[in-house]
C-alpha cells in the first residue's frame, strides 16, 4: 500500500513539475503557459494577454479560453495542447463566453471579431506552437536573421534568372523576387522549376559569421526535411546564386541526391 501511494505521489509530482509552456514559432515572445495559466498572443491586428483556462464542452471537445478586458479568445484544441483546429476572437461578457463554449451553442448574439470560419485557413497557417526544446533551436536559428539584418541583407530583391541547371535564360524574361526576413527566405519566380521556395535559417549550417557577412546563407527548405539551400548575394556586383540539394532514395533504397544551381542578376 505504501509503495502504491508513493508511486501515485511521484507521478503527480512529475506531472505538476513538468512545465507546459508553448511558444508561437512565428514570434517566440508570444506563448501559452498552462503551468501558470496565462497567455500572451497576437494574431493579425489582435493581441491578448491574460489568464487562460481549459474547458471541455458537453460534446467532449477541448477548448483553451483566454480572458481579455472585453475581447476574449477561444481556441479549439486538436490532439495536443499546442495544436489547434479553430479559433474565435469574440467580444462580450467572459462568463457568457464560457457558457457558449461549454454548450458549443448560444441563443445570445455575440460580436465575433475574427474566426477561422470567416477567414478559412489563416489560423493553421499562422500559429505553430513549440515546446522548450524547439524554442531553443528556433531561437538559435533566428539569430541568423538578426545577423543578416545587422549586415544589411534583409529586404526584397527583384531578380532576373540568367541560368538554371546549365540552361541559359539570358535572352528570356524570367523574373522573380527574393525576400529575406529575420525569420526565413522566400523565393518566387516565373521559372517553372522555381515558382516558390521557402527556406528557414539553420544555425548549424551558418557557423562562420565571416561567410554570412559576405551574403552566403544556408538552411533547410520548408516542409522538406532532406532538402537544403545555399543562397549567395553579391550586392556590389548585383549578382547571386541559389543552390538546392535534395537527398533522395531510389527504388532499391539507395541514397541519391538532386542538385540544382540557379544564377540571377539583381535588378534595380
Amino acid at each position: 500500500m505504501i509503495k502504491k501511494y508513493y508511486l501515485t505521489f511521484s507521478l503527480l509530482f512529475l506531472n505538476l513539475s513538468f512545465s507546459q509552456i508553448f511558444y508561437d514559432s512565428n514570434d517566440l515572445k508570444y506563448y501559452l503557459d498552462f503551468t501558470k495559466k496565462a497567455a500572451n498572443l497576437k494574431f493579425q491586428d489582435y493581441e491578448i494577454k491574460g489568464p487562460l483556462q481549459e474547458v471541455i464542452s458537453l460534446y467532449g471537445n477541448a477548448f483553451t479560453l483566454i480572458k481579455g478586458d472585453s475581447i476574449h479568445w477561444v481556441l479549439g484544441q486538436s490532439e495536443k495542447k499546442n495544436k489547434y483546429s479553430s479559433y474565435l476572437i469574440i467580444k462580450g461578457e467572459y462568463k457568457d463566453i464560457v457558457k457558449l463554449v461549454r454548450r458549443e451553442v448560444s441563443s445570445e448574439k455575440h460580436e465575433v471579431l475574427a474566426s477561422d470560419i470567416i477567414y478559412s485557413g489563416h489560423f493553421t497557417d499562422y500559429f505553430n506552437f513549440v515546446d522548450d526544446n524547439d524554442f531553443e533551436k528556433i531561437a538559435k536559428n533566428r539569430l541568423i536573421g538578426e545577423y543578416l539584418n545587422e549586415f544589411g541583407f534583409l529586404g526584397v530583391y527583384d531578380i532576373k534568372i540568367v541560368r538554371d541547371n546549365g540552361i541559359n535564360y539570358t535572352d528570356l524574361d524570367i523574373n522573380g523576387k527574393i525576400t529575406l526576413s529575420k525569420k526565413d527566405i522566400v523565393i518566387e519566380t516565373s521559372l517553372p522549376t522555381l515558382t516558390r521556395l521557402v527556406g528557414y535559417y539553420e544555425s548549424e549550417l551558418n557557423k562562420n559569421i565571416d561567410i554570412l557577412k559576405k551574403g552566403v546563407i544556408s538552411g533547410r527548405v520548408l516542409y522538406k526535411n532532406s532538402s537544403f539551400y545555399s543562397l549567395s548575394i553579391d550586392k556590389d556586383n548585383k549578382v547571386g546564386t541559389l543552390t538546392t540539394l535534395e537527398f533522395l532514395s531510389d527504388v532499391d533504397d539507395k541514397e541519391a541526391n538532386k542538385k540544382n544551381t540557379t544564377l540571377f542578376i539583381i535588378v534595380d
